[in-house]
């Protein structure tokens, strides 16, 4: 109890660097100040008892999007939040949630507003979100806290470890973790969740399914006529990397397109700036038209929603956010789309999809920015028997499915009697 009161002390003493720490993301991310009253904890229009759902960015959100649907067919309707714009967009597009809203900051009073006004049966978080005022002014509420998907990744347990007399005092408040693998499961006992309210559901990554049907139309036409190369989620300095693997192809005589996909839309000026002074095409998404990729074009995506599909009509992908210092994104959205995928050395947060990626036998990784030049050009070159690979990761991956509907059965014993 003492640690508690800790807890709730230091979170209310945090609440004005929050404050700052948003303002300032807000500088370097503008999109983030969208949504100020709800992220206060003023929500729009909600029922009174169904479950509160979180997923706190785009990758969750997706993850989250087969549950939703799950619990849903079961009775169990409620609302969903998220951090990001493209995570409220993902959600308002593909889930079945009766409301999507930015989520409160994880200050009591913002939380608490929202409990008083929404009385969930349950909150729901998908994957890693830990908010220590969230989860204990919902236990006050009488609120089951619940972790779906749940995983640690190294660099967060090293963290949480270190912290450990403030963490375990609100992971003792959590009522149950489905846990993503064995090995993430032993994390969240070992950081105080109790052993028995553990249990290993599976990854709801799998879940999600193909896409390649929500492809816009001109689109598809765009990337008919040559191989496309597909730089999904970069950060700073793998744009170039892209740019030079794409040169690399050339170099092997192969005719590819290469489609950027940057993981923040703010760096859009920046990124075309860079590709411009490579003396290519380059055209954004959203001003493509009728004009068709031709080889060594280059195209932006500055849209949101259509990556997964672009993956399942490219013939290779690289997946950003492991050659930067960053720990990886989602390396399983190529391979469930039957595309083949490198990736970089730097996968701390995503260790378990690298060694997935690795036994579907379509999944690379480099050690650095020279390997991801090679690694594509030999995509490119060998086009047909990669593409094979991918087909074969898609049907691995496919076996792997049903994480959602065990997750679902599981909140539901939890919830109790299914929402009307």
């Amino acid at each position: 109890m003492l640690r508690t009161s800790i807890v709730i002390f230091v979170s209310l003493l945090l609440a004005p660097l929050v404050a700052i720490a948003w303002c300032a993301a807000c500088l370097r991310r503008p999109s983030l100040g969208l949504g100020l009253g709800e992220r206060l904890g003023r929500l729009p229009s909600v029922s009174s008892g169904g479950v509160w759902f979180h997923g706190a960015s785009a990758g969750e959100a997706k993850a989250l999007v087969s549950l939703l649907r799950e619990c849903e067919a079961r009775g169990m309707h409620g609302f969903a939040t998220t951090v990001t714009p493209s995570g409220r967009e993902v959600l308002r597009r593909e889930a079945g949630a009766n409301t999507v809203a930015y989520a409160p900051f994880d200050i009591p009073l913002c939380v608490a507003r929202v409990l008083s006004r929404a009385r969930p049966r349950a909150f729901v978080s998908v994957e890693t979100e830990l908010w220590p005022s969230l989860i204990l002014t919902a236990k006050s509420f009488g609120v089951p806290v619940l972790i779906a998907s749940g995983r640690i990744s190294d660099r967060s347990f090293v963290r949480y470890q270190r912290f450990r007399w403030l963490v375990a005092p609100v992971m003792r408040r959590v009522d149950g973790v489905a846990a993503r693998s064995l090995e993430d499961a032993n994390r969240f006992k070992a950081l105080g969740v109790p052993s028995e309210r553990v249990t290993v559901a599976g990854d709801l990554k799998f879940d999600s399914g193909s896409v390649a049907s929500h492809l816009a139309t001109d689109l598809v036409r765009a990337t008919s006529a040559v191989s496309i190369f597909v730089a999904g989620s970069t950060h700073p300095g793998e744009e170039r990397a892209a740019l030079d693997a794409l040169s690399a192809c050339e170099r092997r005589g192969c005719e590819v397109a290469l489609v950027i996909a940057p993981r923040h839309l703010e760096r859009l000026p920046e990124i075309e700036r860079e590709l411009a002074a490579s003396g290519r095409r380059v055209e954004r998404r959203s001003q493509l038209g009728s004009r068709v990729l031709a080889n060594g074009d280059v195209l932006i995506l500055d849209t949101t929603g259509e990556l997964a599909a672009l993956y399942a009509a490219a013939s290779m992908a690289f997946v950003g956010g492991t050659l930067a210092n960053v720990g990886g994104h989602n390396l399983l959205e190529p391979l469930i789309e039957g595309c083949p995928v490198a990736y970089g050395p730097r996968i701390e947060t995503v260790r378990e999809s690298a060694v997935i990626a690795r036994e579907s036998g379509a999944g690379i990784e480099v050690a650095d920015a020279a390997g991801l030049c090679d690694a594509i050009a030999n995509f490119a070159a060998d086009a047909k028997e990669w593409r094979a690979r991918g087909e074969s990761a898609k049907q691995f991956l496919a076996t792997r499915r049903g994480s959602a509907a065990r997750i679902a059965s599981w909140i539901e014993a939890h919830v109790g009697e299914a929402v009307p």
